[in-house]
């Protein structure tokens, strides 16, 4: 089995029978309103993919993980011959997903469920699935004769990998997403201390996470994939050049790896598109000519922001005051719906103040607590979130060309939060679609009415605690000891303090730890867990 780079998440499986493509994202006009763009550039690549999809010899499959424009690009799947390519896609609880994928008229479309396989003529798929409404992936992974290729991408079961190792035996390559694809802190206004902060953080925890799994796995190969993006927006160029950033290239993380794994085996290998792995013999075929370095990295992007300028360019347009005010009226009644549907608003006390930017005398403030929205000339500067973007940004949302999750990771906007404490359900109230918020908040319901306990035993100390996260029911019988007192979540790497009654360190989310005297028999039921401490 060969297995070739296509760029960003994208990758090409190729046996003596079938073809398996998984999230080709291979369209030049970028994601997210054209705020995310491949990195390294790959749109040449588009051409091959066709071709190889258009072999009638073989069994052609393609694979999508999720309904994000980096990973599901439906340009480029709408040139494909679709009627002679069997789709495979996650079953989410939101359809329009896999609405999306139905109406490109497949030979055939295969909906998955957990755990779900798939045989094709040299081997098996198998899909794994995590749906917690707030975040929606999938990972996969292919089998055959001569290898196999676990796909994590974005998807974030690192809680499971320890039963799918044991399941399904040596891994031959792994690849998973190591640099980070959120709005935290990238668009809040921070210091630039605090920010370096924040960054450096969230970037080590990443790092962490992944290390953690390549240990569990032992892979041969780990592809560095699934980013970075970069971002060629004039407004937005200066975020690729940031000497601290939760956007880290493959070198810090492979340096990062060599200090945090030592002499492990598995070998650390940074993609260009194009460049082919044959999974059998360990064969590397470095395909691209120019190979993107620390050294060449800026150079690299600039020019490529030059290339994309016309596209860039066409997005913009002037807006009238009057049309500036209506773009207040919409958000307005969007936001006053997605209020109503939210059954656990009365959970956020500070309220968030909504600004567009061309109009500052007419500011949104949406009040959980009463279930209204004011309109107001000022924001406060404690006790408040708040979120301001330009009119022409806001403009795609209001239209129903982005979702709340895609205008927040165009990064076209700005927040605040003081005190800076996050707040899950408002994440949710800001990142789902209306529609979709008594299911997200039924699932938190159904989180926290999951009670059951585990012992953690930490040198001679014992604690019984909650076993499923809080935050998105991970199960923490997988989670990690930091610094000898704070459970670690392996799936979003929130920190539980046992020494504080199993407080989160950010937010008031709580695993409700009690340290069990050792001379008190404990409930047999509750299981016994030694969790990894710091390496």
């Amino acid at each position: 089995m060969r297995l070739a780079f296509l760029g960003h998440a994208g990758f090409l499986l190729e046996t003596a029978r079938a073809i398996v493509v998984l999230d080709p994202w291979l369209s030049p006009h970028g994601a997210f309103d054209s705020s995310w763009f491949q990195l390294p550039q790959n749109h040449h690549l588009a051409a091959w993919v066709r071709e190889k999809l258009s072999d009638p010899s073989k069994e052609r499959y393609i694979y999508v993980s999720h309904e994000h424009r980096d990973h599901f690009d439906p340009v480029f799947l709408a040139s494909l011959p679709t009627d002679q390519i069997t789709a495979i896609v996650p079953f989410f609880k939101r359809s329009a997903f896999r609405t999306e994928m139905s109406d490109l008229e497949w030979r055939r479309l295969v909906l998955c469920k957990d755990e779900v396989e798939i045989p094709f003529a040299d081997g098996a798929i198998r899909i794994y699935v995590s749906d917690s409404t707030l975040n929606r992936d999938s990972a996969l992974l292919v089998r055959s004769t001569t290898g196999s290729f676990l796909d994590l991408n974005d998807c974030k079961i690192h809680d499971r990998l320890e039963a799918i190792a044991k399941a399904e035996g040596p891994i031959t390559a792994f690849s998973a997403q190591f640099s980070g694809a959120i709005w935290h802190p990238v668009r809040y206004d921070y210091d630039e201390r605090n920010y370096n902060l924040i960054s450096k953080k969230k970037m080590f925890s990443k790092f962490e996470a992944v290390a953690r799994a390549i240990k569990t796995l032992s892979p041969r190969f780990f592809f560095a994939a699934a980013g970075p993006s970069c971002f060629l927006d004039p407004e937005l160029i200066h975020e690729n050049f940031k000497k601290v950033s939760i956007f880290p290239r493959a070198p810090a993380f492979f340096r990062f790896l060599e200090k945090r794994l030592g002499n492990i085996a598995t070998r650390f290998v940074e993609p260009m598109p194009g460049d082919t792995l044959d999974l059998q013999s360990g064969e590397w075929i470095q395909q691209a000519e120019g190979r993107l370095t620390d050294e060449n990295f800026e150079e690299y992007v600039r020019a490529y922001a030059e290339r994309m300028a016309e596209p860039l360019a066409a997005r913009r347009r002037n807006i009238s005051q009057a049309e500036c005010r209506e773009i207040v009226h919409r958000l307005e009644t969007v936001l006053q719906e997605k209020l109503d549907r939210l059954k656990l608003r009365d959970r956020i006390h500070m309220p968030l103040f909504v600004k567009v930017e061309e109009i500052p005398d007419e500011i949104l403030r949406v009040n959980f607590v009463e279930s209204r929205i004011d309109r107001v000339d000022s924001i406060p500067e404690e006790g408040r979130h708040s979120l301001t973007a330009k009119a022409i940004d806001l403009l795609p949302l209001l239209d129903r060309k982005l979702t709340w999750d895609e205008f927040l990771l165009s990064l076209r906007f700005t927040m605040s939060r003081k005190p800076d404490v996050y707040d899950a359900v408002l994440h949710g109230f800001l990142a789902i679609e209306a529609e979709d918020l008594p299911a997200f908040c039924e699932h938190i319901l159904a989180a926290e009415s999951r009670q059951e306990r585990m012992l953690v035993q930490i040198g001679d100390r014992r604690f019984s605690v909650h076993r499923y996260c809080p935050h998105q029911g991970a199960d923490l019988s997988a989670a990690w000891i930091e610094k000898g007192r704070y459970l670690v979540c392996p799936r979003h790497r929130w920190q539980f303090d046992l020494e504080n009654e199993g407080k989160c360190t950010f937010n008031d989310c709580s695993i409700r730890a009690i340290e069990e005297p050792r001379e008190v028999e404990l409930d047999a039921a509750a299981p016994e867990v030694q969790l990894r401490a710091d390496a």
